[in-house]
């Protein structure tokens, strides 16, 4: 059998090209899996690091906090009203916030769980500190994360939020 000049050469190289296109679409298809991975942990609760509140099913007793009932402790409306924060700005911060997880404090039991919800509101960043407990919600503080106000809310108050 008689074979041309250069057989092996040019089979060498027909090799390597197919061996570099296994390379390629095999680490397209690693990536493509990890991708639908990640995109399934994260789950459907965020997007883009935004907070969306989940669907309760009928029956479910879990809280909903943009129906909850809102109570503001007099340290939370001193905040609010030397930083020009309204109930307004509080419910968007709520409804379209992420939580902080390490400003919250999660360990503690039911309703003494401090949860630290963070987002803008008319421009203005926000952070709100509140406890959930059956169907209400207790705002404990408001604190405006780009701009420091001068309150006057009490020494007692003053070490409360020096925390968050």
């Amino acid at each position: 059998m008689i074979r041309e000049k250069g057989y092996k050469q040019k089979r060498m190289l027909r090799n390597q090209r197919d061996v570099r296109q296994i390379l390629f679409y095999s680490t397209l298809f690693i990536l493509f899996v990890i991708a639908l991975t990640l995109k399934r942990c994260l789950g459907p609760a965020y997007h883009h690091g935004v907070y969306i509140p989940e669907q309760r099913e009928k029956g479910d007793t879990t809280l909903n906090w943009t129906k909850a009932v809102r109570n503001y402790t007099l340290h939370a409306q001193c905040r609010m009203a030397c930083r020009h924060i309204d109930d307004k700005k509080v419910l968007e911060v709520l409804t379209t916030g992420a939580i902080n997880y390490p400003k919250s404090d999660l360990d503690e039991p039911d309703c003494q769980k401090r949860f630290a919800v963070e987002g803008y509101s008319q421009g203005q960043h926000i952070r709100v500190i509140a406890t959930p407990c059956s169907d209400k919600l207790t705002i404990i503080t408001c604190i405006d994360l780009d701009q420091h106000w001068p309150c006057d809310c009490g020494e007692e108050n003053k070490k409360m939020h020096d925390e968050y």
